[in-house]
């Protein structure tokens, strides 16, 4: 897969990787590696910080030096241009809007409500283990 592939990570993913590692932890270590590109926007950004101090005390130092690879690391879009209403879940439509708005490949989730979509343009919403596996495939090419 070329350097050029680029992910929103749901909220989900960001925090299953910080504290119970697994899959959404190699895609972390993708990203922290500069072998993907992720796409951010300070909504998700405010959602992962709130839900790591409310529910994640104890990562609250993690938080801080993964806060400072995003802000180095990834590319902040700005949301506001277009609204998107289409998940089931209004709060998961900061995650479309910003994939949209970062013009990804993928949506990494673990979120059945936007799962359900499967696809939303041209952005495939897919699990962080069908990530893996598109990774890996592509890498034996």
């Amino acid at each position: 897969m070329s350097k050029n592939i680029k992910v929103v990570l749901d909220t989900n993913v960001w925090i299953s990787g910080l504290v119970f590692g697994g899959k959404p932890e190699a895609i972390l270590k993708l990203f922290i590696d500069g072998q993907i590109i992720v796409i951010i926007s300070e909504e998700i950004m405010t959602e992962l910080r709130r839900i790591i101090i409310d529910k994640f005390p104890l990562f609250k130092p993690r938080l801080s030096l993964l806060e400072a690879s995003i802000r180095n690391d990834t590319i902040l879009v700005q949301l506001g241009d277009q609204r998107i209403a289409v998940s089931r879940d209004s709060d998961d439509n900061k995650i479309i809007e910003t994939a949209v708005t970062g013009k990804v490949n993928y949506i990494i989730t673990g979120d059945d409500d936007l799962l359900i979509l499967k696809i939303f343009g041209n952005i495939d919403i897919i699990k962080p283990a069908a990530f893996l596996d598109i990774y890996k495939q592509d890498k034996r090419l």
